[in-house]
């Protein structure tokens, strides 16, 4: 579930059920997964750049290292807001 900018800031900002940390934890599962694709783009060019264009090469293994950096913290925030929204359903339910 990708959110608007608009609309993820505004979420990011109140937060205060579990139904919402689940649909940031969504979002941004989501925006992992397009780094992750975008490293892998960028690692097949740099592949394919290796002989004829060495400079392409190296900054499109930069660039997919960079790509699979985002992607890591973006699962982690998503994995934050799963366990707070998991700690929300718990407290309404108390």
């Amino acid at each position: 579930m990708k959110l608007s900018d608009s609309e993820f800031i505004k979420l990011s900002q109140s937060h205060h059920s579990a139904e919402e940390h689940r649909k940031l934890s969504a979002h941004l599962s989501e925006h992992a997964a397009e780094h992750e694709s975008d490293a892998k783009m960028h690692e097949q060019l740099a592949a394919q750049h290796e002989k004829t264009a060495p400079q392409l090469s190296g900054e499109e293994r930069h660039y997919a290292a960079h790509s699979r950096e985002a992607a890591e913290a973006m699962r982690s925030l998503a994995k934050i807001h799963e366990e707070m929204a998991k700690e929300h359903a718990v407290h309404s339910h108390a």
